[in-house]
């Protein structure tokens, strides 16, 4: 019987946890219902869909996706698209309390927040 060789596999490019290959940036936009924060993973590519997130209820983008996406079969997807997570008003990171009497934007005035933030 032939004798068995081992053999080493090795990832072309190893994936680490909890690393991140490319840098987020935050931005900020006025809407007509407030100020939205955003925040943008890697760079648009030419004829590529975007994954654009918008959390749930009492979460923010890392509270309720970033298992998600540091998930390691997650690595290989998004390596291709640009990710844009955005924040409800008020539950971005070292977000200041609302004043008293504050309105909050109802939900179909959330998703009207959405275009402003693919406009930007």
């Amino acid at each position: 019987m032939a004798e068995l060789q081992e053999v080493q596999i090795t990832e072309e490019k190893p994936l680490l946890p909890g690393q991140t290959p490319e840098a987020a940036k935050t931005h900020s936009v006025e809407t007509p219902y407030g100020s939205v924060t955003f925040t943008v993973y890697g760079t648009p590519k030419p004829k590529r869909p975007a994954i654009l997130t918008y959390h749930d209820v009492g979460l923010n983008y890392k509270s309720c996706f970033q298992p998600l996406f540091q998930f390691e079969d997650m690595q290989e997807i998004i390596q291709n698209f640009v990710r844009v997570h955005v924040d409800a008003p008020g539950m971005e990171e070292g977000a200041p309390v609302f004043p008293l009497g504050y309105q909050y934007p109802s939900l179909d005035q959330l998703a009207d927040m959405i275009p402003c933030v693919l406009q930007y």
